[in-house]
């Protein structure tokens, strides 16, 4: 659901309760508790931002002290009231995603009341604890850990630099994934990293890396297939920023189920080719070849991609009947933070369904990202990628 509706008039309230007048109340003027960065900011900061702002993570700056954040006071409430950061922007009206990101209004205007009031540290007793630094895999224990075979070198090319590499498995019997993370040898140069698994009906993703993601599982009873003996293909896409450098070695770890497998995760996509945009263009769309569902479905997740002119990516299901919702509105593109959205619950999705994606690019100069407005952009440098996963809704592998 829209986790973000009256956001803006939290916001303006919260602006007014930092400068306005004391609350009265019988015949004494009452004044609001102060919020403090120990009380109330550092709790919010240690829930969604420093998994990347603290030491050794991709984050620009550490936050986990006061000493760390105060500094950064203003251009943390710039970011969260443009919803900058935690990076997210997006929605869905078919239910819950459940890896949001996002700030709740509350929130937000918990860190404006604190800027706005002088960002005071408040008393240190009322700190929360500094949560552990966790284990290597999010996931927990793998039970399969593979790597590429060396290091790769790295040119010093001013934007792009990919790398395809096998990852063999060797087991004699079809093995089920329920758990899988991918972790990059060099994180700072690492745009993403894809794991794919080749069988006779096409290439399937088990596993990715990209900023702001983390382990991916699925819920009980579905898990992907591993088919015995494949090859694993490891797809990496660097950004190395006009520097030579190296990854020692991106590794992918796996979890196997063993429980009963009731339905195995199927990757699809809706997406499209066709892109062609003119030099300068600002608002630029186009809709995706829709994917038709040919028995009664559930829609588990979506991962769509495009790349830095991309700015806006809509899922819409469209029903036998005629009925459609959007199950996933992603309006604030981010190409260096590419999510994968799950949701709370499966959304149903009836034989004869249509899922529909339409994409907006931007290829002007106002679009700081944009790495060269005056070109004309097609396929390659641009992508439309509309992936999701699901299940079919009547498949019972145990046969129970």
């Amino acid at each position: 659901m829209r986790r973000h509706q009256g956001w803006k008039a939290l916001l303006a309230l919260a602006g007014i309760a930092a400068a306005g007048p004391a609350v009265t109340g019988g015949t004494e003027a009452r004044q609001p508790r102060q919020v403090t960065f120990s009380a109330d900011v550092a709790p919010i900061l240690y829930e969604h931002c420093i998994a990347c702002h603290r030491e050794g993570e991709m984050g620009p700056m550490p936050l986990t002290s006061f000493r760390e954040a105060r500094p950064w006071a203003r251009a943390i409430r710039s970011a969260v009231v443009a919803m900058d950061m935690p990076p997210w922007g997006a929605t869905s009206d078919a239910g819950v995603i459940a890896n949001d990101a996002s700030l709740t209004p509350r929130e937000i205007s918990t860190i404006v009341n604190w800027v706005n009031a002088g960002a005071p540290e408040g008393d240190s007793r009322a700190m929360p604890p500094l949560p552990a630094v966790g284990p290597r895999w999010k996931m927990g224990t793998p039970d399969l850990v593979l790597s590429m075979a060396e290091p790769f070198d790295i040119a010093a090319e001013p934007r792009s630099v990919y790398g395809d590499f096998p990852l063999p498995t060797s087991f004699a019997e079809d093995k089920y994934i329920r758990a899988a993370e991918v972790q990059p040898g060099n994180r700072d140069v690492t745009h993403h990293a894809n794991v794919y698994v080749n069988d006779e009906s096409g290439s399937h993703r088990v596993a990715s890396f990209s900023p702001g993601t983390g382990a991916k599982s699925y819920p009980p009873g579905v898990a992907k297939l591993l088919p015995k003996g494949a090859v694993l293909n490891l797809d990496m896409h660097y950004n190395p920023k006009g520097r030579a450098t190296r990854d020692p070695g991106t590794a992918v770890a796996l979890q196997f189920t063993n429980e009963p497998v009731r339905q195995i995760a199927i990757t699809a996509q809706s997406g499209s080719n066709a892109i062609d945009i003119p030099p300068g263009e600002a608002h630029w769309e186009l809709a995706g070849k829709p994917f038709v569902f040919e028995e009664d479905s559930h829609i588990l997740s979506f991962t769509p991609r495009m790349n830095e002119r991309g700015q806006r990516f809509r899922y819409h299901l469209v029903y036998p009947d005629g009925r459609h919702t959007t199950v996933l509105n992603v309006y604030k593109w981010r190409h260096d933070w590419v999510f994968t959205y799950v949701m709370e619950n499966p959304i149903a999705a009836p034989k004869g369904s249509r899922l529909e994606t339409h994409a907006v690019w931007d290829n002007s100069a106002s679009n700081k990202a944009n790495p060269d407005p005056t070109a004309r952009v097609k396929f390659g440098p641009e992508i439309m990628n509309g992936y999701f996963e699901y299940v079919l809704s009547g498949q019972n592998l145990t046969g129970k």
